[in-house]
């Protein structure tokens, strides 16, 4: 190194600038150095730190150093010691700059020599790394991967930052031997993971290997392996190098899909064993298509998917048949529920009658439907056997009213045959008893009489004419002529409060529904107790005019009620069935509720009878009101 003397010196500065072999030694050197004394002062540099100082040779020696080695310089003595090693970035360009001090020839006087060596492509190639590294480990975390290296004649591993996240673990706390990793490792994957590691440990790649691990937060997590084998510069396999994925989502995912698949599987199973034509139909086209049949629609309309796929759904429909089946499309398009019986023709071209459900399917309520489910049962049987068992019902009725009339009226012609031929004898004998039998010879012939005036009424065969009348006087005089035929001990009560309430009905009718409901409530009780009598508007809710196949809206209700014996539920099934009737022979004719509820239904309403043994029965019927004006009305239902 170059001695020099005090600082100002300008012998000695021209003896160090003379010295050849020491200015040899510094240009010979590969990195840019310039000596400086005690007091900062360049004493010496060579020709690579021209560049950094940033002034001409005459202008450096024997003054501060300026440019990169003044900055070095600073930084250097900022550092508190003689000896410095440092990195710098100037200029574009990064240096490995150290400072170390040197004693010159003359004793105290301190020199220090200051290199700078440009490392700016070793620097920009660790960038490069660094970048890359950064680069790889954001993937690998973004890709919830991360990587590791298992050296194989220790056994310990080398992680990457994102193992330990996979894991739920920090550097601090892990220890990287095979037996700590094992005992993260699921129970039941324990066997799989020593397979995987006995593979690696033996020189084998690894692709695709999975199991289970369980974290210190309990949380069961599912990892993926691949590895592979790596080489030291001999080529000799000594580590395995790979990547470990968190699958854990895919592997929910792909037990989601299998479950989907299982239940899609039994969906078609169960759609396929059903005794009802199932069919999904779409209205994405111009013709509802069907995307699905199963196997009993495809039995029953001896078609399947291909063969409908071209008429659509008027495959099924007759080429003249109207009716019932624009309602079913008009369902369709409007989005609508129903229930429909149409005539359908088969792929073979017979025809059978279908009872056809259509579902919308939406996938938000108030969404309009493209997709409908329909549901179809083959119904040509069972209509079959309604109108036989119908006609059967209808003989068996007939039989049964004139079985019944055949009986009573025969019942009633057998004193007046028998009186008649008595009377015949005795008529100039005893003309008293004569006058006698005459009496209940005319007695039983209007019995007789009545008897076919009331099948007459159940049979309709004589429409009476029907009026508005106000209801409540017609209902009060009924009740006036009947008042003084029950017995002394039967109360009647009346509670008439709409008496301005207009109904279309016969008088002679609603005289005949009274007394047939009065006197079956009077005879329920035995000679003695209560019947009520009242008269109410009411407002039917739809449920409620629903179970008495009514419109809703407003009617007027008849109710009559007694403190009877009741009736059981077997014989309520059977009130209304002509000539059916509790009371013993001779005490009624059994048509009396039969005949109300005829002459209900004619008025456009309906009878209806609630009863329970020993509690009473209550018979209500309903009659269409013709005008209102100050009644009460009362809400049902």
């Amino acid at each position: 190194m170059i001695p020099t003397s005090k600082a100002g010196d300008s012998n000695a500065v021209r003896q160090v600038l003379s010295n050849v072999s020491a200015q040899s030694i510094l240009d010979s050197a590969p990195a840019a150095v310039i000596v400086v004394d005690h007091a900062g002062l360049v004493v010496g540099f060579n020709s690579l730190a021209n560049a950094l100082l940033g002034e001409k040779s005459a202008d450096v020696l024997g003054r501060l150093p300026s440019g990169a080695f003044g900055i070095f310089l600073e930084r250097a003595r900022r550092s508190g010691r003689m000896s410095a090693y440092f990195e710098h970035h100037f200029d574009h360009a990064w240096y490995s700059v150290t400072a170390f001090p040197v004693q010159s020839a003359n004793e105290g006087d301190g020199l220090q020599v200051i290199v700078a060596a440009d490392i700016t492509e070793t620097k920009n190639a660790e960038f490069a790394i660094r970048e890359s590294e950064g680069r790889l480990e954001e993937a690998t975390r973004i890709a919830r991967l991360g990587t590791y290296k298992l050296l194989w004649d220790t056994g310990a591993a080398q992680w990457s930052p994102h193992m330990y996240v996979l894991h739920g673990l920090t550097s601090d706390t892990h220890s990287h031997s095979a037996e700590s990793y094992r005992r993260l490792v699921h129970p039941e994957d324990q066997a799989t993971y020593d397979r995987i590691l006995e593979d690696q440990l033996s020189g084998k790649h690894i692709r695709a290997a999975e199991y289970r691990i369980v974290r210190k937060d309990g949380a069961v997590r599912w990892l993926r392996l691949d590895g592979r084998v790596l080489f030291d510069a001999e080529g000799e396999s000594y580590a395995s190098f790979g990547t470990c994925q968190d699958v854990t989502e895919g592997k929910q995912r792909e037990q989601e899909l299998k479950n989907l698949l299982r239940r899609n599987t039994i969906l078609y199973e169960a759609l396929d064993a059903s005794p009802i034509g199932v069919a999904v139909v779409t209205t994405d086209s111009e013709v509802p298509a069907f995307f699905y049949v199963n196997a009993e629609f495809e039995n029953l309309t001896r078609h399947n998917t291909s063969s409908l796929s071209g008429e659509g759904i008027h495959a099924l429909r007759p080429v003249s048949e109207d009716d019932g089946w624009d309602d079913m499309m008009s369902a369709l398009s409007s989005s609508s529920s129903g229930a429909y019986e149409l005539n359908c023709v088969r792929r073979n071209g017979s025809t059978f009658i279908a009872h056809i459900e259509v579902a919308p399917v939406r996938d938000h309520p108030g969404q309009v439907a493209s997709v409908f489910v329909l549901n179809l049962r083959d119904i040509t049987t069972d209509k079959q056997r309604a109108e036989t068992l119908l006609q059967s019902q209808k003989m068996e009725a007939l039989g049964q009213l004139s079985g019944g009339v055949a009986h009573e009226i025969n019942n009633l012609l057998q004193p007046i045959l028998a009186l008649s031929e008595l009377g015949a004898d005795l008529a100039d004998t005893n003309p008293e008893k004569v006058r006698k039998y005459f009496d209940v010879i005319s007695s039983s012939g209007r019995k007789a009489r009545d008897v076919v005036r009331q099948v007459l009424t159940f049979a309709r065969r004589d429409a009476p004419q029907l009026a508005s009348y106000p209801i409540a006087s017609l209902v009060g005089d009924a009740l006036d002529l009947l008042q003084s035929s029950l017995p002394p001990e039967i109360k009647l009560e009346r509670y008439l409060d709409v008496m301005n309430v207009h109904a279309v009905v016969n008088p002679t009718q609603v005289s005949q529904v009274v007394l047939n409901l009065v006197k079956n409530g009077a005879d329920s009780m035995d000679g003695s107790g209560t019947v009520s009598v009242s008269l109410d508007c009411v407002d039917l809710s739809e449920s409620a005019a629903a179970a008495l196949t009514l419109a809703h809206g407003r009617w007027l209700v008849l109710r009559v009620v007694d403190e009877g014996c009741g009736m059981d539920a077997y014989t309520l099934s059977r009130i209304f069935e002509p000539f059916f009737t509790t009371k013993l022979a001779g005490k009624g004719t059994g048509l009396g509720l039969s005949v109300a509820y005829s002459i209900a239904t004619g008025w456009g309403g309906t009878l209806a009878i609630e009863s329970e043994v020993d509690k009473g029965t209550s018979a209500m019927v309903y009659i269409p009101v013709a005008s209102l004006e100050s009644a009460p009305i009362r809400k049902l239902g």
